[in-house]
């Protein structure tokens, strides 16, 4: 063989051999290039995401700064010491009856704006950088809203506290569910109801019934502050839902029916004429009259020095029993008073306290009954 095709030959082998190295060496450096490519890849993306995050902050951080710069002015109600031309916030809201409706109006409007865009910097405000003085500040306005609407709810609710008017002419009811449907009791029993189809002031026995003077005052204080309760509560629930708030209020159901409430007491108090009195017939004496009316009588004006009559309607008397022994015996009938538009029965009893061995006590008042206070011709 010549010379050349054999050296030719053993380099052939020798490339050959060494092409037959164990695969492993090439194998760890693949891998090493394949790590330093995904470590450098992984440097690259944690540089994109602190790129991202930094523009995220930075663009929050101009969003909050803008939303600062655009914040509505702060209402007086919301602000570190309440005060509106030297009132307190309680002592606003107790006369806000007579406080103009348009100036309510605005003021609802300023205390939604302000809370509400405190809503969005809180939301924008947080993450473990958040500015702890104006979430503090926030919070705080926040917080005096809130103190606001209670009071004024607080207040709505005891200018119709009770179901009666007393000496100085408050008309009560325990709330206004009780003033619209419930019964209540008292000297004088006054609710609202619907009379073919229209809200009246009512006797606990569903009798239409005309107020007084005194009365009618505070009817139309009641329904004055009802109205501006429904004024600065308005559409709440739709702004607190903007807001991302959730409302959950021991007082809700005040918020849900002022409207009404407002539109019963103006109903009643447009109907509340003389001319729309509802006269009864006079109450039939019973069998029990002659002989008890001036004790029952005495009894009565003792109790109201304006009546100036009673009937007692009962025919004998109602024994009330303690399993089988009596308790105390009642009889029923009416204290009759009277104003410029007639004589107004009011429902009452007398009852006997039982003593034993078959006697009985002396007579005495012993309640209001269900329908008092009714005209009668």
């Amino acid at each position: 063989m010549k010379t050349r095709s054999i050296k030719t030959l053993l380099v052939a082998v020798m490339v050959m051999a060494a092409m037959s190295v164990p695969g492993t060496a090439n194998a760890q450096l693949g891998g090493l290039v394949n790590k330093a490519k995904k470590k450098a890849e992984q440097v690259v993306d944690k540089k994109k995401d602190d790129v991202k995050k930094e523009a995220k902050k930075a663009k929050e951080e101009a969003k909050m700064q803008a939303l600062e710069t655009q914040r509505p002015p702060l209402p007086w109600p919301m602000s570190e010491n309440p005060q509106y031309n030297g009132k307190s916030v309680e002592e606003f809201l107790k006369g806000i009856a007579d406080v103009p409706d348009e100036e309510v109006k605005a003021l609802r409007e300023q205390l939604d704006a302000r809370f509400k865009h405190n809503c969005q910097l809180n939301k924008i405000n947080s993450g473990p950088d958040y500015d702890v003085k104006l979430w503090e500040s926030i919070n705080k306005e926040n917080e005096n809203w809130w103190k606001f609407y209670s009071t004024l709810a607080g207040i709505t609710r005891n200018a119709m506290d009770g179901v009666y008017s007393d000496p100085d002419g408050t008309l009560h009811a325990e709330n206004q569910s009780f003033l619209l449907n419930g019964r209540g009791s008292g000297p004088r029993g006054v609710r609202i109801e619907r009379h073919d189809g229209k809200f009246k002031f009512c006797s606990l026995g569903h009798q239409a019934i005309f107020l007084d003077e005194k009365e009618v005052a505070a009817a139309t204080d009641a329904a004055k502050r009802s109205r501006k309760f429904q004024i600065l509560t308005l559409a709440i629930h739709k702004m607190l839902d903007e807001a991302g708030e959730k409302y959950d209020y021991d007082d809700r159901y005040m918020y849900n029916y002022a409207g009404m409430l407002a539109k019963a007491l103006e109903e009643a108090l447009e109907g509340n004429k003389p001319e729309n009195i509802e006269y009864k017939s006079m109450p039939k004496a019973g069998a029990m009259h002659a002989k008890f009316k001036a004790e029952a009588l005495a009894i009565a004006k003792a109790d109201d020095p304006n009546v100036i009559d009673v009937i007692i309607t009962s025919n004998d008397w109602d024994v009330k029993m303690n399993g089988l022994v009596p308790e105390k015996r009642n009889i029923y009938g009416y204290y009759i008073t009277q104003d410029k538009n007639g004589k107004i029965c009011k429902d009452r009893m007398w009852t006997q306290k039982y003593q034993g061995n078959g006697k009985y006590g002396k007579l005495k008042a012993g309640g209001v009954g269900v329908s008092s206070d009714f005209y009668v011709r």
